[in-house]
């Protein structure tokens, strides 16, 4: 009999409990994660949350806006494609899904977090991209190199040091130095299915003119001046950790505040990429890997500057 069957057995037998109390104090292992995340991805495409195991306070944001379970990508969703996986943290009992949805018939890429208690979804955050470049598609065959893979207990490191990676690299990229970045040899980059650094197997180049690397470590450790554009990354959160694979999900709000021309301290001046203030909250999923950044797997949109995450609270 398996632990967990009997566990229910034994406990069921105590005098006042019943079965369904005893069910709820039962942990979400992975297998659990996923499929509650299966059931709401069924429940969305549907259009009926009574197929997915809702708690009664449940708090729902697409984009950073609370919406009820019948707006957003939850009317409009028609389908979902061949690509996904999963980032499971039965521990905090987070589970992220991430793949292509199909929003009348039309491919979107699509992150959501599940906050699951009681085998029950108190939390759902999404984001969706819904101007996804045909061209990149052709990047999303598969899951990112390394996503699926479980990782040996000599691979892994701390669930504290996983969650010093991120803060690592947006650090270097405030200081326009990625010295402290442990990239790892074939590390790679891709952001809404678009490889901007790095290469991966029978991957689409970025269109013409698109800034991109066939390596995510510079040469000298200086980052380009023009990604001085982003003001900074607030409010930074990283809720989901998989140290079996090596994996977290985090949800970062890139600023831009308009500046029309970047002054570095040396007095050089550069034209940024965007003189219209924005935020672009990004899905950033970090694969990592005998302590090395393997991957980067980002989807963001662009929104009004200052909105915040829609769970931390506006930028200002």
């Amino acid at each position: 009999m398996k632990k967990s069957a009997l566990l229910l057995f034994l406990v069921a037998l105590a005098p006042g409990c019943s079965v369904e109390q005893v069910q709820e104090t039962i942990p979400c292992d992975r297998a659990c994660m996923e499929g509650i995340a299966d059931q709401y991805i069924e429940a969305m495409v549907a259009h009926d949350k009574s197929k997915a195991p809702f708690a009664e306070n449940i708090i729902f944001t697409e984009n950073t806006v609370k919406l009820p379970l019948t707006e957003g990508l939850w009317f409009t969703a028609s389908g979902i494609g061949d690509f996904k996986f999963y980032i499971c943290d039965p521990q905090e009992g987070q589970v992220a899904w991430t793949g292509i949805a199909k929003e009348h018939d039309t491919p979107v890429l699509l992150s959501v977090r599940l906050k699951v208690v009681d085998r029950k979804i108190t939390e759902a955050e999404s984001i969706v991209v819904r101007d996804v470049q045909e061209n990149n598609l052709a990047n999303l065959k598969t899951p990112p190199p390394g996503f699926t893979e479980f990782l040996e207990s000599s691979e892994r490191i701390s669930r504290e040091e996983m969650l010093r990676m991120p803060d690592i690299y947006f650090e270097a990229l405030d200081r326009l130095d990625d010295s402290d970045i442990p990239w790892d040899e074939d590390a790679y980059r891709m952001e809404n299915a678009m490889v901007t650094c790095g290469t991966i197997p029978n991957g689409a180049p970025p269109a013409p003119g698109l800034p991109a690397s066939t390596s995510c470590k510079t040469p000298d450790g200086k980052i380009p001046p023009i990604l001085k554009t982003i003001h900074n990354v607030f409010p930074r959160r990283t809720p989901v950790v998989d140290v079996e694979k090596g994996l977290t999900w985090g949800l970062y709000c890139f600023n831009h505040r308009g500046i029309k021309t970047i002054t570095m301290p040396d007095g050089s001046t550069y034209n940024s990429w965007t003189s219209t203030p924005s935020s672009m909250p990004f899905a950033d999923m970090f694969k990592i890997k005998n302590g090395k950044l393997r991957g980067i797997f980002a989807i963001g949109v662009m929104l009004p500057y200052g909105i915040g995450d829609g769970w931390a609270g506006p930028m200002f």
